[in-house]
């Protein structure tokens, strides 16, 4: 696939990369750094993510650039830690998109292999590694800016090195990024334990609806809950890892209502549990202890949908 995918680029003058809504960190490091890397090789890449980057990751080289509307000409379309088309939003409503190739690069057990090309691995800790392996494909060294947009990824979806898909390849992967110029404490630091306070503000008006009964714990946040925080970004700030580490739960979720009518739901889980199972029904995806999905209605309809489907998996893991 490396092969193919390397085609597809060699063949592109323009590609478009694309991540997904609600980005982490694994989101904006591939597509800040698989852009980085393409500038090597004399391509013009638009970066294109369909929500706003998170104050957080204002320490990456580049993040500036990441836009949410495009306007410029593409003749490849790069989507990066998407498990399906939802995830790219407005984006694929774009008039070129579905006449150009399609490079499919992600990490997700649930992903759909929608590209013409597919390079996905669901073995992995996170899209950047995949995005590591085509760039030295490509023969595109690092740097310090690339390094730390990979390293980037590789800390935010294994939350610091706590998964249990943190295999001595993503240390030694880790080891290499540093060695080219990473900074881990810097980046653990930012992408990890900062947040603005109007983060925290969003988690103190969630917190108000906190539910806990059989094991699961959730919470909503309302389109009124953000602009009384002043948060304006979207997804739930980071709540639902928060939600999980719970003593009395083993799944938790976060329903967060959107502008344009739908509502995104955070999923994640204790070890022994499969989340992913539950996001794919409902068509999202993910992995098995930290999926999504995101569904039409009001808070109180999704949460009628969504909470029986929990129940119904808790009953089968018993």
């Amino acid at each position: 696939m490396l092969e193919q995918a390397s085609r597809l680029i060699h063949s592109a003058r323009r590609p478009l990369l694309i991540c997904h809504l609600s980005p982490d960190g694994d989101a904006i490091g591939s597509l800040v750094g698989l852009g980085r890397g393409l500038r090597q090789l004399g391509l013009k890449p638009t970066l294109a993510c369909p929500d706003p980057v998170p104050e957080r990751f204002d320490y990456i080289t580049g993040v500036e650039e990441v836009v949410e509307d495009v306007h410029d000409p593409f003749d490849l379309v790069i989507t990066l830690d998407c498990s399906d088309l939802e995830r790219v939003a407005h984006l694929a409503q774009l008039p070129a998109f579905g006449q150009v190739p399609l490079l499919n690069i992600d990490h997700h057990v649930t992903n759909l292999q929608f590209g013409d090309v597919n390079l996905v691995d669901s073995s992995v800790s996170s899209t950047v590694e995949i995005v590591l392996w085509l760039l030295d494909y490509l023969a595109i060294s690092l740097d310090a800016e690339l390094a730390t947009c990979l390293l980037t990824g590789v800390v935010t979806d294994t939350r610091g090195f706590r998964t249990s898909n943190v295999t001595t390849q993503v240390m030694e992967t880790t080891l290499r990024l540093m060695n080219a110029g990473a900074s881990l404490p810097y980046i653990t630091q930012h992408a990890l334990d900062n947040r603005p306070t109007a983060a925290i503000l969003l988690w103190k008006e969630a917190l108000t609806t906190l539910q806990v009964q059989d094991r699961m714990i959730w919470a909503s946040i309302s389109l009124d809950m953000r602009r009384t925080a002043g948060y304006m970004g979207n997804g739930d700030a980071g709540l639902v890892s928060f939600l999980v580490s719970a003593s009395d739960a083993d799944v938790a979720a976060v329903f967060v209502e959107r502008q344009d009518g739908r509502v995104e739901v955070g999923l994640r889980a204790v070890p022994g549990l499969d989340v992913a199972q539950v996001a794919l029904q409902l068509g999202g995806g993910g992995h098995t202890l930290a999926a999504g999905c995101s569904l039409p209605g009001s808070l109180a309809e999704v949460q009628s949908v969504v909470l029986p489907a929990l129940r119904a998996l808790m009953r089968q893991s018993r």
